[in-house]
């Protein structure tokens, strides 16, 4: 058997992805990025009617020089918790009673942290890491 005919034959038959990006060019590649990003679209989103906290909504990690907290949102109470990142321990418990909403999700954006209700009609900011409510106009 011819050797460099079989090597040939070999390295035809092999490939890799990096063999084929290399041969998809302009519409082809764009076709394959749309395609990905559809089925990992599908992937992530619930399936219809599906009533799933989403855990992205309901976890905060809040770091600064002084505090190293994780603050989520109690899914059977409807409060924000706050839990000290390195050991897990509990630090505090804000709920109706402080003037929160029945909170469903939260976000942090620097120092504010954004605390919504279900239907977003009540929203709260807290300034971190006092956790004390700043007058904000949501128009």
């Amino acid at each position: 058997m011819n050797m460099q005919i079989a090597l040939w034959h070999r390295s035809r038959a092999t490939w890799s992805p990096s063999h084929v990006l290399r041969r998809l060019r302009g519409p082809g590649l764009i076709l394959l990025a749309v395609l990905s990003l559809g089925l990992s679209w599908s992937w992530l989103s619930a399936p219809a009617g599906a009533d799933q906290a989403d855990p992205v909504r309901q976890l905060v990690h809040f770091r600064d020089a002084a505090h190293d907290w994780l603050l989520v949102v109690d899914p059977e109470t409807r409060e924000l918790v706050v839990y000290d990142a390195s050991n897990g321990r509990p630090l505090e418990r804000l709920g109706a009673d402080d003037g929160l909403p029945e909170v469903d999700s939260i976000a942090q954006s620097g120092s504010l942290l954004l605390v919504a209700d279900r239907q977003h009609a009540e929203v709260r900011l807290l300034k971190l890491p006092q956790l004390q409510q700043v007058a904000f106009d949501p128009r």
